[in-house]
């Protein structure tokens, strides 16, 4: 029930229909309702950022090594040289940002920690001006909600790294930064190789179409694979 019901809420949002919205949401009374997962959405940007980077590099080394007039074997040895080494480049590039990035994260997150435990007044205090200067509460509604979350000091310290630090408290099952890496670089093998492809195809063709042909089929397929990316991204 509370899949078709998710079912029904997306579809709603897409066709922008209240009622039917309100219907599905009506029949989560019970049930809990489910979103996609932060993983889902972080393996589809390492798609789109790895897939677009690859295709963009690999048709622009095609495209040099082929207006130079060079042979079909040279555009297929330098495309897939610029596909192992960019691809571990890309890979490792984005793991140890994320890493990087997750540990400032954590440190950021252990000292909020540490001043709520030791001087929570003034942590409520930074949270209510904030709420006050920035978004538009008056003082006295500001302190009661402060001082009710504060009853909480995990949701409280959680709503500080998003209202005060700008960024979303660490979570023990975020999607770990190797995999991330991982589909990058795999996203970056993968959709690069398409310019390339066409090339390798031709060589097991009877007869080799021309120089001029080949460019232009490659072109068209690097085109239309970032038109499809487009839309996945979207």
């Amino acid at each position: 029930m509370g899949g078709d019901a998710e079912m029904r809420i997306r579809k709603a949002y897409t066709s922008e229909d209240v009622d039917l919205s309100m219907q599905a949401h009506d029949t989560l009374l019970e049930a809990e309702e489910t979103h996609a997962s932060a993983e889902a959405g972080e393996i589809v940007k390492s798609l789109v950022f790895g897939g677009l980077d690859g295709i963009i590099t690999t048709f622009a080394i095609v495209a040099a090594v082929a207006g130079a007039g060079l042979s079909t074997s040279t555009v297929i040895l330098m495309g897939v040289a610029n596909l192992v080494a960019d691809g571990i480049s890309m890979g490792l590039g984005d793991y140890l940002s994320e890493s990087a990035e997750r540990n400032f994260v954590r440190h950021e997150f252990k000292r909020e920690q540490w001043e709520m435990r030791n001087y929570p007044a003034g942590e409520v205090r930074e949270m209510i001006q904030i709420y006050v200067n920035k978004k538009g509460f008056s003082e006295e509604d500001a302190t009661t909600v402060m001082r009710v979350m504060a009853k909480y000091p995990k949701a409280f310290i959680e709503m500080m790294c998003v209202d005060e630090l700008g960024f979303i408290a660490p979570d023990d099952d975020d999607f770990p930064a190797w995999k991330k890496g991982f589909v990058t670089m795999l996203a970056f093998d993968m959709f690069g190789s398409i310019p390339v492809l066409v090339y390798v195809i031709a060589r097991a063709l009877p007869a080799t179409p021309s120089k001029d042909v080949l460019f232009a089929v490659s072109a068209a397929a690097t085109a239309l694979t970032i038109k499809a990316k487009s839309r996945l991204a979207s």
